[in-house]
């Protein structure tokens, strides 16, 4: 975008002037207004039109990805609490760890 200073707004503004008058310039001030205005609405609607269809094309995919997350969630309970079991019955029977087990070899013969 290009960078307009107030020199160069100055400068825009004493061409308009002498090319307008003074007569007209409020008669393009208020059409450029009109415009401005315009252009305003318009952009309005249409991201109120692009965010309702985004809305409404994607909501199928939320619901779904709600009910993954659900699944997940109760998936990840389970584990969890298979893994508190599993705990709870190694104290119980107060196996080695699995560090502390020796590595059996096969004999010669077997």
């Amino acid at each position: 975008m290009p960078d307009i200073g107030l020199f160069e707004l100055l400068v825009i503004g004493v061409i308009l002037f002498v090319v307008l008058g003074p007569e007209r310039m409020p008669e393009f001030f208020g059409q450029l207004g009109r415009i401005a205005r315009h252009g305003r609405n318009w952009w309005s609607k249409m991201s109120g039109e692009i965010s309702s269809e985004v809305s409404k094309n994607t909501s199928p995919f939320q619901d779904i990805a709600g009910e993954m997350h659900e699944h997940f969630d109760q998936a990840r309970a389970e584990v969890e609490r298979s893994a508190s079991q599993l705990t709870a019955i190694d104290e119980v029977t107060e196996e080695p760890a699995p560090s502390e087990v020796k590595e059996r070899r096969p004999s010669s013969h077997e």
